[in-house]
């Protein structure tokens, strides 16, 4: 099966990196890269399972980041599509706005 990255989860991903690489120190920002990089191997083997949005059953999500990022991610029938990377102290209406935009 295939893993892609929206563009939104790029983006997502890119400014989460350079707000925290303020806060964060290198390492914290590699843990952060190793924690996507074991959500691949762990998705692609199948061993994990994670749950889902009440408003978008179809959206599955998992903490990464020293649980401080969720990584929502959708399972389509040949492919596995990483929407958006959220840090979870950002206003959640923004995110709902953002999941109600890319679904």
């Amino acid at each position: 099966m295939k893993i892609t990255i929206s563009d939104t989860a790029k983006r997502s991903l890119d400014e989460i990196i350079d707000s925290l690489s303020v806060r964060w120190t290198a390492k914290e920002i590699n843990v952060l890269k190793n924690d996507i990089e074991k959500f691949r191997k762990t998705i692609m083997d199948d061993i994990v399972k994670h749950p889902s949005l009440e408003i978008f059953p179809d959206l599955k999500y998992t903490l990464i980041g020293k649980k401080q990022i969720k990584l929502f991610y959708e399972i389509k029938k040949n492919e596995i599509v990483i929407k958006l990377f959220w840090h979870c102290k950002q206003d959640p209406i923004r995110l709902k706005n953002i999941l109600n935009e890319n679904n």
